[in-house]
């Protein structure tokens, strides 16, 4: 049953109604405006505005605006009022945001991904109206004491009176523990030294951060370039009309992205309106970017989308990829092939599932990871792509468990023994079961917030509700026990050497290559190579660091054809004249 509110929109100085429309089968995405003209009456605007954004807060506590026509239906009210030349109370304030407010929420993002897009040409310029209309409506308004702050749930207010009165040295304004959880790492700050308004006694400033923002302004620019919005949107305005410098510091929201390629930027207008840098200069300072700028406006820092790269490691990353592939094909092979003669008894057999279902998981993995890099960002094939990369993985490391829990069983409890048939049950389960829980959990409560893949990147986002967690978490718990079947392995190929003066010096020395062989066996197929990815977590850690781990796991696939099937003593073939020679078979 559809809802219907009607209220009072523009045409110049004059005013009619239209009605405000919530239906439940709205998609909100795509669609005409939902607002239809009824009557006309000649109110004069400028007696009426306070009574009509009292009527706009009430219809946004009935109707959630979440359509195209719903929004462009609040645009196109906002702005005219925003042009009268009268004198705005703090209640008229606190309606007028709450409307604005209530337009950007974080349930209308889609809607506003729609309008901003260039094609849709008619309505791509809403976004740019709407700003214009807070930014006029702020230079009316009259502060009646010394300061006012109004927080509604999608953006913050702080009004202070400053001047050489005011006793302010200097003016600073922090925002950020933004209640969205999206939004939750965005922080910014402004600062304005008194100097500025030293010919003024009584002048008004005010900042508002809104950070659902970053999601609704377009990306483009007026300089050259690719760029995407990094940084807290903040809307600065004074009711002075000269040339303000002011400083401002934004944290970043994507971390992963390149600082170099900061450029600070205000909000321009013109035309279609674009980002345009004129007037502002940009500084690293730790991990934020700190701008100053010669006037007031809108503000925000853009980025290159692109991750930062590494010539040599995108380089090494593509070689070993390639490699690996190749090396898994021949390893799958070489499993078909000698699959009868290796799976003669249960031991044996479940060793090689174990194999081939790593081999299998890596090879997809590495195809889908392939062919993420040729999709683009932010489109449901990225997301798909997404969605398999960590499935995949996953499951690699899962079997990886399943491979160092099976040999924990045999080395531990010699005389108890599972049938085949249960333990492929628990190898499967433990190997697919458990990554695909996870995987589907990941993408069911990250993807209706966009936040289950990154900018920029087919992979797991990490900036709004962390889903990366879902792929470290499960992975480092593996590698952690994995490490201590290594180090339960070592020291039983250890123990009888313990106590035992009558060993000979050649013994010792077999003993010793017997865990340095272990050790280079059971390092890649139990998956502890991706350790070393820890350090590359750590701000500023050191190069070498990212080449052993880009190396050691780019030609993972090379590492499992050596160490998991060149090894084996069974994995031999009289007809193909190759003698393979290791200690795994013999651990399990």
């Amino acid at each position: 049953m559809d809802t219907e509110v009607k209220i009072p929109v523009s045409t110049s100085r004059y005013w009619r109604s239209t009605t405000f429309t919530r239906s439940s089968k709205s998609s909100g995405k795509k669609g005409s405006p939902t607002g239809s003209v009824t009557k006309v009456t000649s109110i004069n605007l400028i007696h009426t505005y306070s009574i009509i954004l009292i009527k706009l807060t009430n219809v946004t506590h009935v109707i959630n605006i979440i359509t195209p026509g719903n929004i462009q239906a609040v645009v196109s009210i906002l702005l005219p009022i925003s042009k009268l030349n009268t004198s705005v109370n703090e209640t008229d304030m606190k309606n007028f945001l709450h409307t604005v407010s209530k337009t950007i929420s974080l349930k209308s993002i889609d809607v506003w991904k729609f309008l901003k897009n260039p094609q849709n040409e008619s309505v791509s310029r809403t976004g740019s109206l709407l700003l214009q209309s807070v930014e006029n409506f702020n230079t009316h308004f009259n502060l009646q004491n010394d300061t006012l702050n109004i927080k509604e749930e999608n953006l913050e207010f702080r009004a202070a009176r400053i001047g050489r009165q005011s006793n302010q040295t200097p003016f600073n304004v922090n925002f950020g523990n933004f209640s969205i959880e999206e939004y939750a790492n965005l922080s910014a700050s402004v600062s304005i030294s008194t100097e500025e308004f030293e010919d003024t006694t009584n002048d008004t400033v005010i900042i508002i951060a809104y950070p659902t923002w970053i999601d609704i302004l377009p990306q483009n620019t007026t300089f050259s370039g690719n760029f995407m919005i990094n940084g807290l949107v903040m809307t600065i305005t004074s009711n002075i009309t000269k040339s303000v410098n002011i400083s401002m510091t934004f944290s970043t929201r994507n971390r992963m992205l390149d600082l170099n390629t900061a450029m600070c930027a205000f909000w321009d207008f013109s035309g279609n309106g674009a980002w345009n840098n004129t007037g502002c200069i940009s500084e690293i300072n730790g991990e934020n970017i700190i701008c100053n700028c010669e006037h007031l406006t809108s503000f925000s820092i853009l980025m290159s989308p692109y991750l930062i790269d590494d010539p040599g490691l995108g380089e090494i990353t593509r070689i070993g990829v390639a490699v690996s592939i190749g090396c898994l094909l021949i390893t799958i092979i070489i499993e078909g092939i000698v699959w009868k003669y290796v799976t003669k008894n249960k031991t044996s057999y479940i060793r090689h599932i174990a194999i081939l279902n790593i081999a299998v998981n890596l090879l997809v993995a590495d195809v889908c990871f392939i062919v993420a890099s040729a999709v683009d960002p932010g489109t449901r094939a990225c997301t798909a792509a997404t969605f398999f990369i960590h499935f995949f993985y996953l499951a690699l490391f899962f079997w990886m468990l399943t491979m160092g829990l099976l040999l924990v069983y045999h080395l531990l409890f010699l005389f108890h023994d599972l049938s085949k048939s249960v333990m492929m049950g628990i190898s499967f389960s433990i190997g697919y079961l458990c990554p695909l829980i996870i995987s589907v959990i990941t993408i069911g409560v990250t993807d209706p917030r966009n936040s289950y893949t990154r900018e920029g990147a087919c992979w797991l986002g990490w900036d709004k509700g962390y889903p990366l967690l879902a792929f470290v978490i499960p992975a480092l718990a593996i590698i952690a026990i994995n490490l201590i079947v290594l180090i339960v392995v070592i020291f039983k190929l250890l123990r009888p050497t313990i106590g035992d003066g009558s060993r000979s010096n050649n013994e010792e020395r077999e003993t010793f290559k017997q865990v340095v062989r272990s050790i280079a066996v059971l390092t890649p197929i139990l998956g502890l190579t991706w350790a070393f990815g820890i350090s590359t977590f750590q701000k500023d850690s050191a190069k070498v660091f990212h080449y052993i781990f880009t190396i050691l796991n780019a030609f993972q696939g090379f590492f499992i054809l050596i160490f998991g099937t060149f090894t084996d003593k069974k994995v031999s073939f009289d007809y193909y004249s190759y003698r393979f020679s290791g200690i795994t078979g013999g651990i399990l």
